[in-house]
């Protein structure tokens, strides 16, 4: 009688699929993360965050010390974020996330003029030129939290 071995199969490397926001809370977790990135301003993080708002569409927008914050949804988006997360998530998207924040916060991202000056001169605080739009090419809307 022979012992069969089971056959050793190689699986490829697959990266988990990182879970989306499901509450205020949770976006509120990765709001601090960018905010401790752009506040400590270490490197690489600061370089990080100023990247995600740099090439952002769609904000939110928190009152922090009397002063607009902005937070990409892309980043802010999936659960429990950090630099290292959002470099590893290959299925990361904008698409994905919005309506995600929306159900959430129960409205739908709008374009505001005033927002928009708010967030170049959130951007110019930070240290750099905002583009004229958003990443693709998109047009730029906002959230209030």
């Amino acid at each position: 009688m022979s012992i069969q071995r089971p056959k050793i199969v190689k699986v490829p490397n697959i990266k988990p699929c990182i879970r989306l926001v499901r509450t205020r809370e949770e976006l509120i977790e990765n709001m601090d993360t960018l905010d401790h990135y752009l506040e400590n301003k270490a490197e690489p993080e600061y370089e990080f965050g100023c990247q995600r708002i740099k090439r952002g569409i769609h904000f939110i927008v928190r009152e922090k010390n009397g002063k607009k914050h902005f937070y990409p949804s892309r980043f802010i988006g999936y659960a429990h974020n950090s630099k290292e997360q959002h470099e590893n998530n290959e299925r990361k998207d904008g698409k994905v996330t919005t309506p995600c924040i929306t159900k959430i916060l129960k409205q739908t991202p709008y374009l505001s003029p005033e927002l928009e000056l708010a967030y170049q001169e959130f951007c110019m605080e930070l240290g750099f030129t905002p583009n004229p739009k958003g990443a693709y090419g998109g047009t730029r809307k906002y959230w209030k939290f």
